[in-house]
């Protein structure tokens, strides 16, 4: 176990330091004697409850159903490979603009940053050879496990855990991304008050998510209910997600970015080759001509 990555990591409820037991290949709490497995080298730092408030959501309500979404985004992981390769061309394009996005409000001298809800750990790729330490997190033990498997360098490390108990010491980390993982979680205020504790002073969180989502519900041939399609459970503008923001937040912008008309008619397929920057003036003109009609909005928040 890297020492650097352990001095990172805490226990899930009581924010005590963990050790590593080499012998037994686990981390341990030696004040409240827990234990925690590590799978493939990488630490499963779950429990195993979960609080009755983020069992729910108001659609869940109106289904009379209960959201056990530990349960679900693993299953969730078992069932969609998130290292396939798109191969549609434009929505290919339109996910390599989010990640350049992204990229582009990386701070130059971030040195740890934490990839919430890894998925195919794009990051970690992207910021390979970059001299910074990155830890693809997941609920899932599938996701991170694979990324550090087939993405492989020193200072990138994989973590199971979950947000509403997440495992990093206070105020540790410079960076944290999650893309496209707000519109999924039961309590988005909660979501991001703990990404807020996690980073250092002067540190970024950088969450993208699909702007002004119109969610469609089909009916599910297991349970009989309505369920959202691609299980969004939120939808966000500049305005709405700012009552998510913490409490103490020091600073915050928005950006809503990729517009419809761009990556419908194939002409952000054709700018591809534009750099991001470049394209950045393309598409703010576009949603200032189509009064915002776009696919993406960007929260940045800075500590």
């Amino acid at each position: 176990m890297d020492p650097d990555f352990l001095h990172h990591l805490v226990h899930p409820v009581y924010k005590t330091p963990l050790q590593y037991d080499e012998a037994g290949r686990q981390l341990y709490d030696p004040i409240h004697t827990d234990r925690f497995d590590i799978k493939d080298n990488v630490p499963v730092l779950l429990t195993e409850d979960e609080e009755t408030a983020l069992t729910t959501t108001d659609l869940h309500e109106a289904a009379g159903s209960v959201f056990h979404y530990k349960e679900h985004y693993q299953h969730d992981a078992e069932t969609y490979n998130y290292f396939k390769e798109n191969t549609h061309p434009v929505e290919r394009e339109e996910h390599n603009r989010v990640h350049e996005y992204i990229l582009s409000e990386i701070p130059g001298d971030a040195q740890w940053i934490l990839d919430v809800g890894c998925g195919g750990g794009w990051l970690a790729t992207a910021l390979k050879g970059k001299k910074k330490s990155v830890i693809s997190m997941d609920i899932s033990d599938i996701n991170p496990i694979k990324a550090v498997r087939t993405i492989s360098y020193a200072s990138h490390y994989g973590l199971v855990a979950d947000v509403y108990e997440l495992p990093v010491k206070a105020a540790s980390i410079d960076c944290i991304i999650a893309s496209e993982i707000i519109e999924h979680v039961p309590d988005p205020k909660r979501f991001l008050s703990a990404l807020y504790t996690a980073i250092k002073p002067g540190g970024k969180i950088i969450v993208t998510t699909p702007y002004n989502e119109r969610i469609p519900e089909s009916l599910c041939i297991h349970c009989n209910h309505l369920t959202p399609h691609n299980a969004h459970l939120h939808s966000f503008t500049e305005k709405s997600i700012e009552k998510y923001l913490p409490e103490n937040t020091k600073s915050h912008a928005t950006t809503v970015f990729n517009n419809k008309i761009l990556v419908r008619l194939g002409i952000q397929r054709i700018m591809g080759f534009l750099p991001t920057g470049v394209y950045k003036v393309f598409d703010k003109l576009a949603n200032a001509a189509t009064k915002k009609r776009a696919y993406r909005l960007m929260l940045v928040i800075e500590k």
